[in-house]
């Protein structure tokens, strides 16, 4: 079988709005505008404004770094750059553990929607769940053109098929809706914005393909796009379902773009709204197992992982093995969940917690690589948004520290077992000018 070294660089301005934009919509967009009017009514289009402003400076500072340093390793090069190899392994591992347990309850969701669709019996949502989890690894392996003009396109059928929803829905909207605050209260407010920041993240997750991008500065081209779209989809779905729905309608209902085609639709908006999930959900996978595997080829190319890992596919210019070891690590997960009879919230809970760790790392690493006085608001800004949701979420961390507790004992095995290994000491600030030619890919990667 032919093999490769490298990525094919194929990916465009517009395939960087898709990754971002894929990544971050999903459950996030089918449930959370719903749960968001139900605990602080009008208030959460505020929370909804708000948290689009507050996550540019984040996504921001991601793009930045992934253009200084485009790798399939994403986030973890820039780590390794600003707080060693070691740090960079860890969040790659911590990538990839909350990946583990995401995509399983991920898939559940997608099975509980396809059968609104097309009758399930009850036991069968485990194997449309395993099914969908082998039908994105192997997606994964064909060749990357084609598959990402699928994602495109796709993705683009199903923002228009949103926006019309969005559309019948504001005839709907009244004056009086949007301005009854009563029985609402600052910490329900408070506890929104917290849940919703969450349908802010995954804006590192076009760092994963940055190796793919012919110039990597792409990546900070399609972010402002991305961010614009994000912000203006929520605040408009924030907007209908606060001014459409009865409020009986959203303290009994999280099925938002379901209760909002009703409105015009009728009966036939479950089958509408479902449909419009399913092609959500499968997107937002299909981005995520892409990174996924990016991410397991870049760490077995670093070392950390079998090198075997590492081979790309010259026909299709996928990493098959790695392919192969994400279908391992999310049957392990999947079968785990089945036996054990883990609930979807509680495997969500604890990817969600892995990310926020992940998060932490990112930003220790920015404060180091972005030194510029300019770069200053937005690091301030991230960082106490981070830090809000960790005090907030701390509960949900102690999976992602028993990652890093076996992360660090593996490390020491390994140097008992080899020797120790030299690690890749963090580099000083870049200045604006060695900025430029990391970014015109004259510096490390």
């Amino acid at each position: 079988m032919a093999t490769a070294t490298s990525l094919r660089k194929h990916l465009s301005v517009t395939d960087g709005f898709v990754l971002y934009t894929s990544a971050v919509l999903g459950q996030s967009l089918i449930v959370l505008p719903s749960i968001a009017a139900r605990q602080a009514g009008p208030w959460s289009i505020l929370v909804w404004i708000g948290l689009a402003a507050v996550s540019y400076p984040v996504a921001r500072i991601m793009a930045e770094l992934g253009a200084r340093y485009p790798s399939a390793g994403g986030v973890i090069a820039f780590i390794s750059q600003g707080l060693g190899q070691r740090v960079g392994w860890l969040t790659g591992t911590l990538y990839l553990t909350a990946i583990a347990v995401g995509g399983p309850a991920t898939a559940l969701v997608f099975a509980e929607y396809l059968g609104q669709l097309v009758p399930l019996p009850g036991a069968s949502r485990f194997i449309v769940a395993a099914a969908l989890l082998g039908l994105l690894v192997v997606g994964t392996c064909f060749d990357v053109s084609r598959i990402m003009r699928v994602q495109r396109w796709g993705f683009f059928g199903c923002l228009a098929a949103i926006t019309v929803a969005l559309l019948l829905a504001v005839p709907h909207v009244t004056t009086a809706r949007l301005t009854d605050v009563s029985g609402y209260t600052l910490a329900g407010v408070g506890s929104t914005g917290l849940i919703c920041f969450f349908a802010f993240v995954g804006w590192e997750n076009a760092a994963f393909s940055g190796e793919e991008f012919a110039d990597p500065r792409t990546l900070v081209k399609a972010l402002g796009l991305a961010v614009a779209a994000v912000g203006v989809l929520f605040t408009l779905l924030g907007v209908t379902v606060v001014g459409a729905l009865s409020r009986s309608v959203i303290a009994s209902s999280d099925a938002t773009l379901a209760d909002l085609t009703r409105l015009s639709l009728g009966l036939l908006a479950t089958r509408v709204a479902a449909a419009i999930a399913v092609l959500l959900l499968l997107l937002f996978m299909f981005t995520w197992a892409r990174a996924a595997t990016r991410l397991i080829y870049a760490l077995a190319r670093d070392g950390l992982l079998p090198a075997g890992l590492a081979r790309i596919h010259a026909a299709s210019g996928t990493p098959r093995g790695a392919a192969l070891a994400l279908a391992i690590g999310w049957g392990v997960a999947l079968i785990a969940q089945y036996v054990f009879d883990v609930s979807i919230e509680a495997y969500i809970q604890l990817s969600s917690g892995a990310f926020l760790l992940t998060y932490v790392l990112i930003l220790l690493a920015a404060w180091r690589l972005l030194f510029a006085r300019r770069w200053l608001p937005a690091l301030v800004i991230a960082s106490l948004a981070i830090g809000a949701l960790v005090v907030a979420g701390y509960q949900s961390l102690w999976y992602a520290l028993a990652a890093a507790v076996l992360f660090a004992l593996a490390m020491a095995i390994r140097a008992a077992l080899t020797g120790p290994r030299r690690d890749l000491t963090p580099r000083p600030p870049l200045s604006e000018g060695e900025g430029e030619l990391v970014s015109s890919g004259r510096g490390a990667a």
